[in-house]
């Protein structure tokens, strides 16, 4: 940053207008806008598809917890249509048939998986996804599938899965014929964990429903897939009175079934159900309208309650589909079933949408994405402008400019540049992949950001080199070792070169993770029935060592605990039990050690795995001894990340369930900070500690970036200041550079934005002028050279320098590098700061020009945990 050199006068009272106590942090916080980095070059999860019958090229897609977008144009462009509701994790979609501008949205994803994020009913929009209402069923949580009446568009049907990780809520078949005002459980499942995953109408007789009941319950160390009261129902009078259908059915413990009636022959049912002998999803038929049930052939397709959805073409009713971890498609009705419909496309699949107008034209949805065939599965094209990826974890580099790193649902890890060089964005030929599976924490070494360290899931962990693209395993082994999902690691903020990695105990590498040392006992409570659970359980979450004294080591763990070391590992203390009124035994999200203070640490406690919402957030100053809570006036989300700014104690930022919050105070109060960014799930965040960009990375919808730097300079001693110039950071001064081809690509091409270019000037005012307001930037000389158009509203103002003189124009007056000065002029009223303009040869696709050793914590990851409070990805497959 640059430094105040001067200050030539004192505001006099008379230059302002009289206020009270000045902005409040809400109106801080406006100006700061986010822009969405992407990616979209790799996907996330798609659960449902959806057309607009009488209009081609109107495609609705749902992503899991990216929200649902519309294309009018065949995926040329995308809107995102559902960002401003209280929830975007969507289960289902169905358009009314006879009013197609008449669109439910059921909230909740409706897959059994660890990032199965939750909602809060269903919506409708009654002008083509314009505006929402949500219409009730709030404590549903997951939808299963929406039926709606051919005819009337009021009559609707939603199959209400109800809370995913405990017993309870609003599980059944709700009908309304007023369209939503009023709800009534037509059906209800045998017991208190069975809910309804689907339903299906005669499109001859609207009267005659089928619907599907799914009996499962998770929890952080299980999965129950299978249960009792899965089972298939029939209505023949509209929903008055139903049938549990049994005949030529299998018996014993089912688990997720999926529905389909062809159009053409409406007295079949196809029906897929999870049976646990043998594994896998089986194809059950009726001919009669569910009478009898067969089944045509005996193969099983691969999957267990991740899947399990059936399609059948709307021109042809022996053709059907099966989606699980591949495609699978029958030409004779079930009796027989083959594979390679999905090659070289993504695994996975959740969503297929045929068009009856010609059914070789398909849309297939999977977490990887949006794929489309025009040659019934012959080949595929991977719509890549939807930036819709699920990152778990996220880091920042020192290169300069910086770069992004983060891992993804079943996506892999990805590194992509803060900004690019090229003037329409970054494209996604920026981003490079650095490794496959589900991918979590990527952190690069501080003094090489060509060389990062990477996990994915259960505790691989690799070191990557990005000039050679290899890389090597370097996970230590020890017998009887458990990892979580998501294992977390660092690298010391005190030694790039060592390493500290957890599965139920931590591990240290002084030499880049080449060879190890165990430097804890076992942290976890070792219950005997939680790890013997079919999910990893009793594993380390989060960790972090305190950037001030080096050896002061924290850890949380899934089941609970955390703990203290302020010997580097050879003593462990166990503080959990000093948490006031925090749930036992639940799951550490974050644990962060202090850039302030040695003693101070953040925890916060997610209850994702619990369904319980209440946010759990905790502060120590004397090593775990005592705590206090921070939560304050937090919304009941659980919260899944918290970071202090290493300049700004008082400067703090958690991520929860739906969004993002900051607390100027130190924790005393919070305020929402999601100006430009969807309701999404907000699992990790890093303060950039040179260039004071706060980096998002959200589960559904990629990275999020804000500069913050005026936050961390303001303190409560400049908030009663009537005027202040915060330090500039420095500009980076460079030219552009575009294939002229780079114009003719057409408008399918995905590109994010760049940062506006040159130098951002902010200041401070507490109340609104009376005088002008000026900014002058001035050279060594002394000479004026630009005067940017300030603002004089009360709170932070920014003003933007394009680094070039003024009246130089677009292509003339190039600045030179080096120290600048900003003058401030309110009333009567200077002050100044110097601005470094840094020229850099460096841009997203060039290498070197990377600055070594610079910054608090050099780029590092602190805090890692599992997945940001929210373990999530593909349950134990």
């Amino acid at each position: 940053m640059g430094r105040t050199v001067s200050t030539l006068a004192l505001a006099l009272a008379s230059a302002f207008v009289v206020a009270q106590s000045g902005p409040s942090d809400a109106d801080l916080l406006k100006p700061f806008e986010f822009r969405n980095l992407g990616p979209a070059v790799t996907g996330g999860r798609v659960v449902d598809i959806e057309a607009h019958p009488a209009q081609p090229g109107t495609v609705y897609v749902a992503a899991s917890n990216g929200g649902l977008w519309k294309t009018t144009n065949n995926c040329t462009t995308w809107t995102p249509i559902f960002d401003r509701n209280p929830t975007i994790s969507i289960g289902d979609v169905a358009i009314a048939p006879s009013d197609p501008d008449t669109i439910w949205v059921g909230t909740g994803e409706n897959n059994n998986q660890r990032s199965s994020h939750y909602g809060d009913g269903v919506y409708k929009s009654v002008d083509g996804g314009k505006t929402w209402l949500n219409m009730g069923l709030r404590d549903s949580w997951h939808i299963g599938r929406i039926a709606i009446d051919p005819k009337n568009p009021n009559t609707v049907y939603v199959a209400a899965q109800g809370p995913l990780y405990r017993s309870g809520g609003e599980r059944g078949i709700y009908k309304t014929t007023d369209g939503g005002v009023t709800w009534t459980r037509v059906l209800e499942g045998e017991n208190d964990t069975t809910g309804f995953i689907d339903i299906v109408a005669n499109p001859a007789d609207s009267k005659v429903l089928y619907a599907a009941s799914m009996d499962r319950l998770r929890r952080a160390w299980n999965i129950r897939e299978t249960g009792p009261g899965s089972a298939i129902y029939k209505t023949s009078d509209a929903g008055k009175t139903w049938t549990k259908l049994t005949q030529g059915l299998p018996e014993g413990d089912l688990g997720r079934i999926g529905l389909a009636i062809p159009k053409l022959k409406p007295s079949t049912v196809y029906a897929t159900i999870i049976t646990t002998t043998p594994r896998g999803i089986g194809v059950w038929r009726t001919d009669d309208a569910g009478k009898n049930w067969s089944r045509p052939g005996t193969s099983n397709v691969p999957g267990g309650s991740y899947y399990g959805k059936i399609f059948v073409d709307p021109n042809d009713p022996e053709n059907v589909t099966v989606v699980g971890v591949n495609c699978s498609r029958s030409d004779d009705g079930g009796k027989t079933f083959k594979g390679g419909i999905d090659r070289q496309i993504h695994v996975d699949h959740h969503a297929l949408w045929i068009d009856p107008a010609n059914s070789k034209h398909q849309f297939l949805g999977n977490d990887g994405g949006l794929y489309e065939t025009y040659d019934g599965c012959e080949t595929w094209e991977f719509i890549d402008n939807l930036p819709i990826p699920q990152f778990y974890a996220i880091s920042v580099d020192m290169a300069v400019p910086y770069n992004v790193m983060g891992g993804l649902q079943d996506n892999g890890a990805w590194r992509g540049p803060s900004r690019s060089r090229v003037p329409s964005g970054i494209a996604n030929s920026d981003w490079i992949a650095i490794s496959g599976g589900d991918g979590f924490y990527s952190i690069a070494d501080p003094e090489d950001p060509d060389t990062i360290y990477t996990s994915s899931q259960f505790g691989s962990i690799t070191r990557f080199d990005a000039k050679t693209r290899t890389s090597r395993s370097i996970r230590p082994r020890e017998q009887g070792q458990r990892a979580n999902w998501m294992s977390p690691f660092f690298l010391s903020p005190h030694n790039a070169k060592t390493l500290y990695w957890a599965g139920n105990k931590l591990y240290r590498s002084v030499d880049r993770g080449n060879t190890w040392a165990t430097v804890s006992p076992d942290l976890t409570t070792q219950h005997e029935e939680k790890i013997k659970g079919n999910v990893p359980h009793c594993t380390i979450t989060t960790i972090d060592e305190s950037p001030v004294k080096i050896g002061v080591l924290w850890a949380g763990t899934d089941d609970g605990n955390v703990w203290v070391s302020q010997d580097g590992g050879v003593n462990w203390t166990q503080v959990n039990e000093n948490l006031p009124d925090a749930p036992k035994e639940w799951w550490i999200s974050r644990v962060v050690a202090s850039s302030h203070a040695a003693g101070t640490a953040y925890v916060t406690i997610t209850g994702f795995r619990e369904d319980d919402t209440t946010p759990y957030v905790y502060k120590t100053t004397d090593f775990g001894k005592t705590w206090s809570s921070i939560a304050g006036n937090l919304p009941h989300e659980e919260v899944s990340v918290i970071r202090e700014d290493a300049i700004n104690p008082d400067l703090l930022v958690v991520g929860t369930e739906t969004g993002l919050h900051v607390s100027l105070d130190g924790g005393k109060s919070w305020n929402r900070f999601m100006n430009g960014m969807p309701t999404t799930a907000c699992q990790d965040l890093v303060i950039h500690p040179r260039d004071g960009d706060l980096v998002v990375g959200t589960h559904g919808r990629g990275v999020f970036v804000t500069n913050i730097s005026p936050l961390r300079q303001l303190t409560a001693k400049v908030r009663e200041e009537d005027v202040h110039l915060f330090d500039p950071d420095p500009a980076l001064a460079y030219s552009f550079y575009q294939n002229m081809f780079d114009a003719f690509n057409g408008m399918k091409r995905y590109t994010a934005p760049n940062p506006t270019y040159g130098a951002s000037i902010s200041y401070y005012l507490k109340t609104v002028p009376a005088g002008d307001v000026k900014v002058e930037i001035l050279d060594i000389e002394g000479n004026v050279i630009a005067t940017p158009r300030a603002s004089k509203d009360a709170g932070i103002n920014t003003v933007n320098w394009n680094l070039r003189r003024a009246g130089a124009g677009r292509r003339g007056g190039g600045i030179d590098t080096g120290e600048f000065l900003v003058r401030l002029t309110v009333g009567d009223t200077v002050q100044t700061a110097v601005l470094e303009v840094r020229g850099t040869g460096v841009g997203n696709r060039e290498s070197g020009g990377r600055e070594s050793g610079i910054g608090n914590r050099g780029g590092r990851e602190s805090g890692v945990g599992s997945r940001g409070g929210r373990e999530s990805g593909v349950g134990g497959y």
